[in-house]
């Protein structure tokens, strides 16, 4: 089998395979995989009817599920599990429903450990709630919003990116990058998210077909940007927000900004997992999930 290593160049073959599936997961995604290739080294292999994705992680090579309609996933997963014997490597799944887990269980039994991977649970949000933060749960948000909007009326501005902003947004992350000490949720992970920006930011004219950025200016100046795009016609998925925290009211503005101008008619939102990240989670819980894509790894004994 030839594996291709994930590149610009993929998007085209790759993109008719995502349509083939309806998976909640931030991971199946061409954007997603694209962004984060430089981490776990992503490959495909493109088969009959079906795709095959692998990475690496801690050493060990992984594959997460495969593009491919419903039917076909019990014949693709005897297929990877070929790969990994053929590569006298043990079989290692992760990214993997509940749906297919409980496949595995019942095929399988304890040939694998079935381990929960709670930090990587995508949150999904009921997107009117997000537009309209209507309800006393979302009270606190209402609140910041209206400070914000009390403060800087007539001076902010909210709208799409282009190319000829993407400069303001690199010093955003900058300045956010030099603050970064003092945040202390942070770890190295957000060095490899910095660079997925990047990659993002510096070839959005390949990706600019499905990925949109937005952004909020005060007084002239970019003070927030977020990155998403469609998942499905009814889920946005957002993948990236970042804000100056030192403005009240920035980051929950542009939450519901950018999904009233840019996703009216989706139904549920993806905000992506917390990677464990206390503050994260806890950013993340407080705008009310309405459930998780849950996760889990699949690993040969």
């Amino acid at each position: 089998m030839l594996f291709k290593e994930i590149s610009l160049d993929s998007k085209k073959e790759l993109d008719p395979y995502f349509d083939l599936v309806d998976y909640e997961g931030c991971e199946y995604c061409f954007s997603t995989l694209y962004m984060w290739q430089h981490v776990y080294k992503t490959e495909y292999y493109i088969g009959k009817d079906f795709a095959v994705l692998i990475g690496e992680y801690e050493g060990d090579s992984f594959s997460i599920l495969p593009l491919a309609k419903k039917e076909k996933i019990p014949e693709i997963v005897e297929f990877i599990f070929s790969f990994f014997k053929d590569s006298n490597k043990k079989i290692l799944l992760r990214g993997i429903t509940h749906e297919v887990l409980d496949y595995l269980k019942e095929k399988y039994g304890d040939k694998f450990n079935y381990i929960e991977e709670r930090d990587l649970f995508d949150y999904i949000y009921d997107a009117e709630s997000l537009r309209t933060l209507a309800g006393r749960k979302n009270q606190k948000k209402r609140n910041h919003i209206n400070s914000f909007l009390k403060e800087y009326e007539g001076r902010y501005e909210c709208r799409l990116l282009g190319k000829s902003d993407f400069q303001d947004c690199v010093s955003l992350l900058k300045a956010w990058e030099h603050d970064k000490e003092e945040n202390e949720d942070y770890d190295e992970s957000m060095n490899d998210e910095l660079f997925g920006i990047l990659k993002i930011l510096n070839h959005y004219d390949v990706l600019k077909d499905k990925v949109k950025v937005y952004g909020v200016f005060i007084d002239g100046k970019l003070q927030a940007f977020s990155i998403g795009e469609y998942l499905s016609d009814k889920m946005a998925l957002i993948h990236v927000e970042k804000a100056d925290p030192s403005i009240r009211g920035l980051y929950p503005f542009i939450n519901q900004q950018f999904l009233v101008n840019q996703f009216p008619d989706v139904d549920f939102v993806n905000r992506e997992e917390d990677m464990g990240l206390e503050g994260l989670r806890k950013a993340k819980l407080s705008y009310h999930p309405v459930r998780f894509v849950e996760k889990y790894t699949v690993k040969e004994k």
